[in-house]
């Protein structure tokens, strides 16, 4: 925990600090571990909210699951985030490449555990879990797509902050950026999609990972299904 607490400190105080020591390439593995735990501390307790609405099941599935999925997506993304600033010619290591797709996340992370009260005071207004309550379902859906969706954003700017200060003026500096922001984008929604760290259905029973958990993706549940079900019921 004192470890965890340290690198909070580092993202949220000590940026200059942490941001110098990845610019010279000290101690990236530390810091790296340190990023992650943060990562995977502030999703759980976004988490414990996320899945509340269904019940203490679901709450202890989704704190376990949410940062199952900040954490994949960073390794997945990870040595293609690599690949593309060595294509690209910015010269970074590996090590460095992996602490600011890191960092990025944890960042999110650690805004989205912010905004945890909003969530759960916007969830204990809703009716129960029902058949009937579709419409509270899609809209707690649509309220946390949106946090997160807006967190992830926090994310991007610190990526690009991150970037700005390894590399000033680099030519292909956007090019890389709009790779990695890209590769998070498809990389994460699938992966959440997989893993389904959401709400709960009010169709089917709770579990940790659904039968059908590689059918679709969540960009087209949202537009196929949420969307048009609220759009229907001006």
């Amino acid at each position: 925990m004192t470890g965890t607490a340290s690198h909070w400190s580092l993202i949220l105080a000590r940026r200059d600090e942490l941001a110098d020591d990845l610019a010279q390439g000290r101690r990236l593995l530390s810091h790296w571990a340190g990023a992650s735990m943060v990562m995977a501390a502030g999703a759980a307790v976004y988490g414990l909210v996320l899945g509340m609405w269904h019940g203490t099941v679901l709450t202890l599935y989704v704190a376990v699951k949410l940062p199952l999925v900040l954490l994949l997506t960073s390794a997945l993304t990870m040595l293609l985030s690599y690949v593309v600033a060595v294509l690209l010619g910015l010269g970074l290591r590996f090590g460095q490449v992996a602490n600011l797709t890191s960092l990025a996340l944890a960042s999110a992370s650690l805004l989205l555990a912010s905004l945890a009260p909003v969530a759960w005071l916007f969830t204990v207004s809703l009716p129960e879990p029902s058949t009937a309550a579709r419409l509270a379902h899609n809209l707690l859906y649509l309220l946390h797509t949106g946090l997160v969706g807006a967190c992830g954003l926090v994310g991007c700017a610190v990526l690009w902050r991150g970037l700005q200060r390894m590399r000033p003026g680099a030519a292909n500096l956007r090019a890389v950026f709009a790779a990695w922001v890209l590769a998070f984008a498809l990389v994460g929604g699938e992966v959440a999609w997989a893993l389904r760290p959401f709400v709960g259905s009010v169709y089917y029973p709770v579990a940790f990972v659904r039968r059908d958990a590689l059918h679709g993706n969540v960009y087209e549940f949202i537009f196929t299904e949420i969307v048009p079900y609220l759009w229907s019921r001006r």
